[in-house]
């Protein structure tokens, strides 16, 4: 994921100069500028699920704000470095990462979590083995989303960072290496009092157990949530060859043991229009390759598609399959 881009004009503070004798302004006697006006904003960081590790734990020692022109604002948070275990903010759970921070009020392009990967591993669901990851080439210094947002001046801005475990893990063994794991950038930023979210059950008789014909392996009921206007489902690809969208964001579907019922939960989604897809086979969709509908096995298939469900802001929806 590229750090350049078109860089933002950002206008200046006009100077008013004080006329001096003759009608002359003399610089001696200009206003100074006024001081920038000041946000103040809050951001904490939710994950969504992965079935190949038991736990993620980051080294999280500071935040970037930062704009297309190179600009930065750095932080640290009293107390920091902290230890957050990305596998446990899960089903809408989140960990605050700082609160009523000032900044400038102004546009920014991007937000950066600053990681020690000396000090950050992962721990393996298969042999429980525990592994140090590095970061990937689109990560570089750290965890980032490159998503415009302002705050306007005097405001507050309240945003949460959904990451995805799923999309953003790389897993990978052979018998020179070992198990090797790399993260990338696989993060979405939502402003809290624009979001909503999105609950429900699925039929049991969709569930991988109840279909012969597929692997009723760990990993494999998943739901997946599209914008409104898509046509059809597609993978969770990095790099697309069919032309078809992947999806915002994936949740996996696990059962109740108080109820039985099998269950998903969004926590975090944009008031809008959405459609969802349901498939029992997604341990073979991999964000490594484009495994949909073109998949070397032909095995990963997506057994229901939905219509449009809108998100209200503030309110919970349930939909069940």
């Amino acid at each position: 994921m590229s750090k350049r881009a078109r860089a933002v004009a950002i206008p200046l503070a006009d100077l008013t100069l004080i006329a001096g004798c003759g009608g002359s302004s003399s610089p001696d006697t200009a206003t100074p500028p006024p001081p920038p006006a000041t946000v103040t904003i809050s951001v904490s960081i939710t994950d969504d699920p992965w079935h190949d590790t038991d736990s993620m734990v980051i080294t999280i020692t500071g935040m970037d704000f930062g704009h297309n022109n190179d600009d930065v604002h750095s932080f640290g948070v009293p107390g920091w470095p902290v230890d957050v275990d990305m596998v446990q903010l899960q089903k809408g759970v989140h960990h605050a990462l700082m609160s009523a921070v000032e900044l400038p009020g102004r546009d920014y392009d991007w937000m950066r979590l600053r990681i020690d990967v000396s000090q950050s591993f992962m721990q393996d669901s298969g042999t429980g083995g525990r592994h140090g990851f590095r970061m990937g080439e689109s990560a570089g210094e750290g965890l980032e989303v490159h998503e415009r947002f302002h705050v306007k001046a005097g405001a507050h801005g309240n945003y949460m960072l959904e990451h995805d475990l799923r999309q953003s893990a790389r897993h990978s063994h052979n018998s020179m290496m070992g198990n090797r794991f790399e993260i990338r950038d696989a993060m979405r930023l939502v402003r809290m009092d624009q979001a909503g979210s999105l609950v429900g059950t699925v039929d049991p008789s969709l569930i991988d157990v109840n279909h012969p014909k597929f692997d009723p392996a760990e990993g494999g009921n998943w739901m997946y949530a599209f914008p409104g206007a898509a046509e059809a489902p597609d993978d969770i690809a990095d790099t697309e060859s069919d032309g078809v969208p992947g999806p915002i964001t994936t949740d996996r579907v696990e059962m109740n043991s108080g109820t039985g019922a099998h269950e998903y939960h969004f926590g975090y989604l944009p008031g809008g229009m959405y459609r969802l897809t349901f498939a029992c086979s997604c341990e073979r969709d991999e964000a490594s390759g484009d495994d949909y509908p073109s998949g070397t096995d032909g095995k990963f298939v997506f057994q229901h598609f939905s219509g449009p469900v809108e998100i209200d802001p503030g309110r919970m929806k349930q939909r069940d399959l």
